[in-house]
């Protein structure tokens, strides 16, 4: 069985750590995945419009998948996205704050993230960063005219894994807390991530799990890397990551994606 589609986190897997990639090698694999058939998939906890922006060349031959599998881009064009109701939207934002007034909330949405005017400009170069469509409000008491994928809050790092099991016991079965690194947590719709999302995309496009490599590094990884039966955990991710995945690439600094996308490649 030949891998038929190669699906990369972004951040600590495919990006290195100036926050971009060899792009002369990236197009040399990409015209040899396109040639050979298969799929390149960017898949990420940030945002559509962030992800896209490092494949202004290749956006309409791939596809993209944003905020954690919530929404789904197919060759350009959108194809489906999984949305919070707006009620629960506005429990979580009211019991984030009230239980966790820490916390810093981005509210992500289809066609922008929100963030309020008056978080601390540290946190709002840190969103800035992984989402390029940014909107301030003044409050999170009225919501913006949007449809909403997830919540993302920053929190001191110590803190991501209490506040994440604590999050999850009150939301039981409507949102869940995962993080790619310690100090941000994302909050999705129960049974939305990396992993459901490529399902549906094997689904559609008439492939099995068994023809699929994933690449990751964090826990919002887990799923993806449990689903393929080629997974990477990069040299450089946790070690839970490395207990999960079947094999271990490179590190991003390494072009670790890329070095074993070229030898999966050479093995077809």
């Amino acid at each position: 069985m030949t891998v038929k589609v190669f699906a990369t986190d972004m951040d600590g897997s495919f990006l290195n750590s100036q926050n971009d990639y060899d792009r002369e090698r990236f197009k040399r694999v990409f015209n040899t995945i396109q040639a050979s058939g298969a799929r390149f998939v960017a898949i990420s906890g940030n945002q559509y419009y962030q992800i896209r922006s490092f494949f202004k060349d290749y956006e309409k031959e791939m596809t993209i998948v944003g905020d954690n599998g919530a929404y789904i881009v197919e060759n350009g064009r959108f194809l489906t996205s999984f949305t919070i109701a707006k009620p629960v939207i506005k429990e979580a934002i009211t019991f984030i704050e009230r239980e966790i007034p820490q916390a810093r909330i981005l509210l992500c949405g289809e066609k922008s993230a929100y963030l309020k005017s008056s978080m601390p400009q540290d946190d709002k170069d840190y969103f800035g960063l992984y989402y390029h469509r940014l909107t301030e409000v003044d409050t999170f008491d009225t919501l913006p005219d949007d449809n909403f994928l997830k919540c993302s809050i920053n929190i001191p790092p110590e803190k991501t894994s209490a506040i994440s099991h604590y999050f999850n016991q009150a939301f039981p079965g409507q949102m869940t807390a995962t993080s790619a690194e310690d100090g941000n947590i994302d909050l999705i719709a129960t049974g939305v991530h990396k992993g459901a999302a490529l399902s549906l995309l094997l689904e559609r496009w008439g492939l099995t799990s068994q023809e699929l490599a994933t690449f990751g590094d964090g826990g919002n990884d887990l799923e993806m890397l449990e689903l393929a039966n080629y997974s990477y955990a990069m040299a450089n991710g946790s070690e839970k990551v490395k207990e999960v995945a079947q094999y271990q690439a490179p590190s991003n600094d390494q072009s670790g994606v890329l070095a074993t996308i070229e030898e999966l490649l050479k093995a077809k």
